[in-house]
């Protein structure tokens, strides 16, 4: 009875790992664990690869690689 509750166990937290993975995604948090609970963590591992990042993301990369490049600019020039 033990054995069967571990597994289980170890599912759910596979599961809230891949969500975690997941929270800078399109999916989101909730959309990639619910998805990994409903199908496998892995099959969500895998959904994880092909989504793009979240917009909220991309934005922020692009804000830090604007700021990179022109901190690079005015080292050049000095």
């Amino acid at each position: 009875m033990i054995l069967p509750l571990a597994i289980l166990a170890a599912y759910i937290v596979f599961c809230i790992l891949v969500g975690l993975c997941g929270s800078q995604r399109r999916m989101g948090f909730t959309g990639t664990f619910l998805l990994s609970l409903a199908i496998t963590p892995v099959i969500g591992l895998l959904v994880l690869l092909i989504t793009g990042p979240s917009r909220r993301a991309e934005m922020a990369r692009r804000a830090e690689l604007a700021r990179q490049t022109e901190l690079l600019r005015r080292a050049r020039s000095s």
